[in-house]
């Protein structure tokens, strides 16, 4: 019996008994307005760690995986005050020097009436980390306070949250995206109310209770989607923001607050990352490294696999290194990625796949999306989207989130890089459809909507009522559940556009060819129907450089940097199309008869732009389309193999390298009969009802019972070349 080491690891990495210094849950509760909060414990000091953790502080300066931590914040202390305040409130700790604590609490309300930041933008975040530094002193040396002290660490307390971005008190709802869901609540002002209860509890329960009953429904539902949706970039603010709570409620004895799915969110950075460290595009920004996010997460649950991502780029920000000596568990192992299933699906709300053929640096990796839910802010309209990376970014997502011409709700922003025409999608040109964003009126791409108009979600319920875009209509991979041979997705993300499309379907199906020449292909089968024959639909392909197109071979081979890899993508279907390339200097952004440029502050290995894209489209017009395209991954001076059309009764597909791959053209899963021909020795078959099929090969029964699931809706066989038939 094969065993599975992942599957094995998954029945012990339980959040119950994660933390080497957790104790059960002791926390008392209370109601307040509607929410039931945990009362913070009648003791200091309570914030961020107890007294049952400061034995363990003197040991952790010491041990061999912290004490380069311990030495960075005493060298960093040197030169920053803040740094030294918070460093200094440590050592009282460890010491219980009184000389040393007097004078951190002095230093301390030094720095509190000498903060200043502006109010809005990215100044409301040191404000708030400023209240984290006064909160810390007032709760660690707290047996040193004044009448005097505490007056003014709350009058300053109050003035800093005053003086924050959403104001104070904080507003009930905005707790899905934008700043509203970062820091400010779930670290700053929850910190100092923690700190504060004893002499004014107010600050405390408003901020648990804005987090009990706006930001955890929501999180606690998205997170068992094992993804997050901000993107790879802005995941480090967000995401990273999300794990105080856990810690902090946690050393306060309330126990795990979230659903214990949160564990595996890290999971989707992890199979994102390519071979050369940086993270598949996804959102906002360019390539941002899981950091302190994983660090945490992995220290919580005690995850080898979370700990062995970040330890491929480890490294925290000096204002965080204290969380890291507080927080991180030492003792835990990583273990190798490799034991790690090749493919993840991510589920409601997301709707995405990545698929890998190895962890190595030879690793094909393929991301496939359908979009259950679009969150707006830095989540792109890009439903239907897919990537592919091989010794180099081959199908990418294209534009520049920060340049010279500015960066979130820029032209180039809300025109190009956020809208589906700046991705691997589907668009379908009506020429009169408006785009608006506020009172703008944006450059009509031919793609999605903006969902709401682009305004973000308030809450849960908000997020589940208007913001639905896809439906996953099937996914799985196999036949070996660790190393699969094909992985599937199948969307409707008919939604995701405006009454212009009627039908946009998109089937995947990544076939892992093993140790060839061809590595791996990617096949898309889409099903666009739209409302008026006249609007031209475009399959799009972008890559970094100028794309070779040779009839309906499309071959884009990047050279910057040293890549290596090379992509075929053989355009099956439609039969007669039009294949243009788009890009070049004045084109690089170019929405149908305008550019919008934004060029790079600094050309860094983190840029990845995409200047350049395939277009192709029906070269007669008509409501239904049908587009298959077999994109094969290999090295530069391989040639690719060839994809043939099968075309059947109702049924199409490819034959490339052993494997058929079929589907319905109508699209509708069907019970009845599939007949088909292929030259064999493998084959996947979509778009079946659920049940127990027979397989018949030449009118004879080859395999009596075949069970297909509803969730997929595909059957996997292999047998030689003849006349098959499937029976439900």
């Amino acid at each position: 019996m094969r065993t599975f080491p992942f599957l094995a690891m998954l029945f012990c990495l339980t959040p119950t008994a994660s933390l080497q210094a957790s104790s059960p849950p002791d926390s008392k509760w209370e109601l307040f307005d509607g929410a039931s909060i945990p009362i913070p414990p009648a003791e200091h000091p309570r914030l961020f760690l107890r007294s049952r953790d400061l034995l363990d502080l003197k040991r952790r300066a010491e041990h061999p995986v912290l004490k380069p931590v311990w030495e960075s914040m005493v060298q960093e202390a040197a030169g920053h005050v803040q740094n030294r305040i918070e460093l200094n409130a440590i050592r009282y700790l460890m010491s219980q020097d009184k000389a040393l604590g007097k004078r951190t609490v002095a230093d301390a309300l030094d720095f509190l009436r000498q903060a200043e930041f502006p109010k809005s933008g990215p100044g409301t975040r040191p404000t708030g980390r400023a209240m984290v530094t006064g909160a810390l002193v007032y709760d660690w040396c707290y047996p040193l306070l004044t009448p005097d002290h505490k007056r003014t660490f709350l009058e300053q307390l109050l003035r800093l949250a005053n003086n924050m971005e959403f104001g104070y008190p904080p507003p009930k709802g905005d707790a899905v995206t934008g700043h509203n869901s970062e820091w400010m609540i779930m670290r700053d002002l929850l910190a100092a109310g923690v700190a504060l209860y004893d002499e004014f509890p107010d600050m405390y329960r408003l901020a648990a209770h804005r987090f009990f009953l706006y930001h955890l429904p929501v999180r606690n539902w998205w997170y068992q989607g094992h993804a997050f949706h901000q993107g790879s970039a802005y995941a480090e603010t967000r995401a990273s923001s999300e794990l105080y709570p856990l810690w902090i409620f946690e050393r306060m004895g309330a126990g795990p607050v979230y659903h214990p799915s949160l564990q595996f969110v890290p999971y989707s950075w992890i199979y994102m990352r390519r071979p050369d460290g940086q993270l598949l595009r996804s959102g906002d920004g360019q390539s941002k490294p899981p950091k302190l996010r994983s660090l945490l997460n992995a220290s919580y649950y005690r995850d080898p696999y979370v700990l062995a991502d970040y330890l491929q780029d480890p490294g925290i920000e000096p204002n965080s290194r204290i969380f890291e000596f507080l927080w991180r568990d030492p003792e835990l192992k990583p273990r190798p990625l490799s034991e790690l299933p090749l493919s993840r699906f991510m589920g409601t709300p997301y709707g995405w796949m990545v698929a890998r053929t190895g962890w190595d640096q030879e690793s094909v990796i393929a991301e496939m999306k359908v979009n259950f839910y679009n969150f707006n802010n830095h989540q792109h309209l890009d439903a239907g989207a897919f990537q592919i990376y091989y010794r180099g970014p081959l199908a990418i997502d294209s534009g520049v989130y920060s340049g010279t011409m500015g960066a979130y709700d820029s032209d180039h922003h809300v025109n190009y890089s956020k809208r589906t025409i700046a991705h691997n999608c589907l668009l379908v040109y009506d020429p009169s459809e408006l785009f608006t964003y506020g009172r703008r009126t944006l450059r009509n791409d031919g793609g999605q909507k903006l969902v709401n108009g682009g305004r973000e979600p308030d809450s849960l319920e908000d997020v589940r009522s208007n913001y639905q875009t896809a439906e996953v209509l099937g996914q799985g991979f196999g036949p070996d559940p660790y190393r699969p041979a094909y992985t599937y997705l199948k969307g409707d993300f008919t939604k995701a556009y405006s009454s212009k499309v009627r039908t946009a379907e998109r089937s995947f199906v990544f076939l892992n060819l093993g140790p060839q020449s061809v590595r791996a292909a990617l096949v898309v089968f889409d099903r666009v129907i739209s409302c008026d024959p006249g609007f031209r639909k475009y399959w799009l392909l972008h890559a970094i450089e100028k794309p070779l197109l040779d009839g309906k071979t499309i071959t884009v081979a990047p050279v910057q940097r040293g890549w290596r890899g090379k992509l075929v993508d053989q355009v099956l279907l439609p039969k007669h199309s039009d294949i243009a390339l788009v890009g070049g200097q004045g084109r690089e952004f170019y929405v149908f008869g305008e550019n919008f440029p934004n060029p790079v502050k600094e050309n860094t290995a983190e840029y990845e732009i995409g200047e350049w894209r395939a277009e192709v489209s029906p070269s007669k017009p008509a409501a239904n389309d049908l587009f298959l395209n077999v994109l094969q991954v290999m090295d530069a001076p391989t040639a690719p193999l060839e994809a043939r059309l099968i075309e059947g009764d109702n049924l199409c597909g490819v034959f490339l390298s052993g494997v058929t791959v079929l589907f319905r053209k109508d699209g509708v899963r069907t019970n009845r009969p599939v007949r088909f021909q292929s030259e064999g020795s493998r084959f996947l078959v979509s778009d079946l009802a659920e049940g127990t099929w027979q397989v018949w090969r030449n009118g004879a029964v080859v395999q009596p019972a075949v069970r297909v699931l509803d969730e997929q809706g595909t059957l996997w066989l292999e047998g030689p070349a003849g006349t098959y038939e499937l029976r439900r």
